[in-house]
């Protein structure tokens, strides 16, 4: 397989950087060998990169040697690429939280979902939950480069990483306690290599309209703070949807108006993009749910007569590139009452997996055909995510 620049480039960082820190704490045999392992090919390189990360973490475990290796911010970086562009999606994932959102999490490889009518499922483990009451509620804000953020009883959030069980604790947000409703967002700050999470709490004022607070939380840019910073007004009334869509350095929401409002994680600034056109005029039966597809910004829109229309912004930013992906109609009459969820992931072969009530399914786009892989049939939630090194903690990297 041939070896693209950017990964001869980083294998070249890699070895002069680890060389120089491996050779002052190794011991001679271990030295000596981690320099055979550098003189080889890059091709050594292509191959690890390509490993999951349960493999990955049991070679750190057999010399320092490969703990610098694989623990390399560079090959960190290189690892989550090739995870992503996997062809056969072998290191994607969805995650699940069940109707009754206690603190159980089930993940499922989206492969099994697309080749298996049994997909296999099995219970994450947080250890920073373990310490929690079981009773608790849980909701899955979002996930970027395999770190996934969560919030138990609404006012606890973590950020996690389920391939290396790694979990941190943010502090408290501070909103003020009222009766009210959360919105949270998860985005990635490319210009600083910085995690952050935003909360949006809305609550009815004793003058009877609507208030918001507006905080945002960087695990790099906020890590020595206990509190959360505020930002500016969330615009036009409140978030309709519990979460924010990360896509193109930005989290959007909807709210009560036709148009999406976004927030760039980078400049922490809002702004507003519109929907596609011909909808800006249709009233009723229309319910639009944000969503991510192939990396661009999807809305899927419910219609009474048991129709739902796909729409992905093909040009981030850009109006006049919204275009149809497709449409679902209701095959059977048992699902006419039934809205679908904003698609989670889409195949190479027009595969569609999402949300039909709370009953998962398989959509085919070419043969207009749905199947219902066997899986627990009562989901509150569901997200997806790639395996990855990628620590909460980065100061680690």
């Amino acid at each position: 397989m041939e070896i693209n620049g950017f990964l001869a480039t980083a294998v070249r960082r890699i070895r002069s950087r680890t060389i120089q820190r491996i050779t002052t704490v190794a011991a001679a045999d271990d030295r000596d060998f981690f320099h055979v392992a550098l003189s080889m090919p890059e091709i050594i390189a292509e191959i690890l990169i390509r490993l999951p990360v349960r493999s990955l973490l049991i070679f750190m475990c057999v010399s320092r040697s490969w703990r610098a290796l694989i623990s390399d911010p560079i090959f960190i970086k290189m690892h989550l690429r090739a995870s992503i562009q996997n062809k056969n999606y072998a290191h994607h994932r969805l995650i699940m939280n069940l109707v009754n959102r206690r603190l159980s999490l089930k993940s499922c490889p989206i492969s099994s979902v697309l080749h298996e009518r049994s997909p296999v499922t099995h219970t994450l483990d947080c250890p920073l939950l373990k310490d929690l009451n079981r009773s608790c509620s849980v909701s899955i804000v979002g996930s970027v480069n395999g770190l996934i953020c969560i919030a138990v009883n609404d006012i606890n959030l973590f950020i996690w990483n389920p391939a290396t069980r790694k979990s941190k604790r943010l502090p408290h947000c501070g909103v003020r306690k009222h009766p009210g409703r959360y919105s949270y967002g998860f985005g990635y700050d490319e210009a600083s290599s910085d995690y952050k999470v935003v909360v949006i709490y809305s609550f009815i004022s004793y003058q009877g309209s609507f208030v918001a607070e507006e905080k945002i939380y960087g695990l790099k840019s906020d890590k020595n703070c206990k509190f959360w910073r505020k930002i500016g007004n969330f615009p036009k009334g409140i978030p309709s949807d519990d979460s924010g869509k990360f896509v193109s350095g930005s989290l959007h929401w909807s709210n009560q108006t036709q148009n999406i409002v976004s927030f760039d994680v980078s400049k922490e600034i809002y702004s507003e993009i519109s929907q596609p056109c011909c909808y800006e005029d249709r009233k009723g039966g229309l319910n639009p749910m944000l969503g991510v597809l192939t990396g661009c910004l999807s809305l899927l829109y419910n219609f009474d007569q048991n129709q739902a229309d796909i729409w992905v912004m093909k040009e981030y930013g850009k109006v006049e590139s919204w275009s149809k992906l497709f449409s679902i109609q209701s095959l059977h009459e048992q699902h006419a009452c039934l809205r679908y969820s904003a698609p989670l992931f889409i195949s190479r072969k027009n595969e569609v997996i999402l949300l039909l009530g709370s009953q998962l399914v398989l959509y085919n786009i070419d043969s207009n055909s749905i199947v219902h892989p066997f899986i627990h049939n009562s989901l509150f939630g569901v997200h997806t995510y790639v395996e990855s090194l990628v620590s909460p903690y980065l100061e680690d990297e």
